[in-house]
C-alpha cells in the first residue's frame, strides 16, 4: 500500500510537471509567436513606407517628365513662331525693297523722260532761234531784245536775294546784244541795291542767246533770253 501511495503520488507529481512544463512552453510559445508577429508588422510598416516612397518616387518622376515635355513643346513653338516671324520679316522686306526698286525705276524713267524732254525743248528752241534769226531783220531782233531786256529788269525788282545762303560775290550778266546805257545804269542800281555796291558786275555777250539775258547771282538765275522763252513755249 505505501508503494502504491508512492506511486500514485509520483504520478501525480509527473503529471504536474508536464502541465507546469506544458504551460511554461505554451507561454514561450506564446511570447515567440507575439515576437514574431511584431516583427512582421515593422516589417509591413516599413515596406509600406518604401512602397509609399516608391509611389511617391514615381509620381515626382511623372511630373517631372511632363514638365520637361511641356517646356519642350513651349521651346519648340517658340522657335516656329520665331522662325515664322523671321519669315514674315524676310518677305516684308522683299517686298519693300522689290517696292523700292519699283519707284526707283518709275523715277528714273521720269527722270529720263524730262531729261529727254529738256534736250528735245532745247534743241527746237535752239533751231526756232536760229529759224527766227534768220528770219528776223537787225532792226526787229534789236526790238525784240530790248522788249527782253525790260521784261527782264521789272521782273528784277521781285527777286528777294535777302535769302542768299551767304554774300554774293559776284553779280553776272550775259546778253545776246550789249545793254544800252539807260538799261546798263537801271541794271547796276539793281545789282548795288539788292546785294550792294562793293559786289562787281560781270557782263559777257552770248549771241548764241538770240535775244535778251540770263542774270545770275549764286544760285539765283532769271534767265529772260529768247532760247528760254522759246523753250519754255512762252
Amino acid at each position: 500500500m505505501e508503494f502504491l501511495g508512492l506511486g500514485i503520488v509520483l504520478i501525480g507529481v509527473v503529471v504536474a510537471a508536464i502541465f507546469l512544463t506544458r504551460g511554461l512552453f505554451a507561454r514561450d510559445l506564446t511570447h515567440a509567436l507575439e515576437r514574431v508577429r511584431q516583427q512582421e508588422r515593422v516589417l509591413q510598416e516599413k515596406a509600406d513606407v518604401l512602397e509609399q516612397r516608391l509611389a511617391q518616387m514615381e509620381r515626382d518622376y511623372q511630373a517631372k517628365l511632363k514638365r520637361a515635355e511641356t517646356e519642350a513643346e513651349r521651346i519648340l513653338q517658340e522657335a516656329k513662331s520665331q522662325a515664322m516671324n523671321i519669315r514674315t520679316a524676310a518677305i516684308e522686306e522683299a517686298k519693300h525693297r522689290a517696292r523700292q526698286l519699283l519707284l526707283e525705276a518709275e523715277q528714273g524713267k521720269a527722270q529720263l523722260k524730262s531729261a529727254v524732254t529738256r534736250e528735245l525743248n532745247g534743241t527746237m528752241a535752239r533751231q526756232a532761234s536760229e529759224s527766227l534769226k534768220t528770219l528776223l531783220t537787225a532792226e526787229q531782233l534789236a526790238r525784240v531784245h530790248d522788249a527782253l531786256i525790260k521784261e527782264l529788269l521789272e521782273a528784277l525788282k521781285d527777286v528777294d536775294l535777302r535769302s542768299l545762303p551767304q554774300q554774293a560775290e559776284r553779280v553776272e550778266l550775259a546778253a545776246a546784244q550789249p545793254l544800252g546805257s539807260a538799261e546798263a545804269l537801271r541794271f547796276t542800281q539793281w545789282a548795288a541795291a539788292s546785294v550792294g555796291s562793293d559786289v562787281p558786275i560781270h557782263t559777257a555777250t552770248e549771241p548764241g542767246l538770240i535775244a535778251g539775258a540770263v542774270v545770275r547771282v549764286g544760285q539765283t538765275v532769271v534767265d529772260n533770253s529768247l532760247v528760254n522763252r522759246l523753250s519754255r513755249g512762252s
